[in-house]
């Protein structure tokens, strides 16, 4: 269910930006605003934002499980990313680069 609606975000998003920073400003945007379905709840009651003095950020688990969710939103921004460069690839010829 947050798989579906990162990867609903990421088709809206700009293509030139990587999928790891979308992520991280997806999760910015649901911990900080107030819930709306359960994406946002479950979001909000496993995560956490931390900033620094210089409004750096920086986004944390709290429990177990959410540093499992983290780290599957991490995997699968980083498969997106690899998926892209692959399409990207195989549309290149080898005269491309000469």
């Amino acid at each position: 269910m947050i798989l579906k609606a990162f990867s609903k975000y990421l088709q809206n998003f700009n293509a030139d930006v990587p999928a790891v920073i979308a992520l991280s400003k997806w999760l910015r945007e649901k911990i900080i605003k107030e819930p709306e379905d359960n994406v946002d709840r479950v979001i909000q009651k496993e995560l956490a934002i931390l900033k620094n003095k210089r409004g750096l950020f920086l986004i944390v688990a709290r429990s177990d499980s959410g540093r499992v969710l983290l780290d599957s939103l991490y995997e699968f921004a980083l498969s997106f990313d690899n998926h892209k460069f692959s399409r990207w690839l195989h549309k290149v010829k080898a005269s491309d680069f000469s």
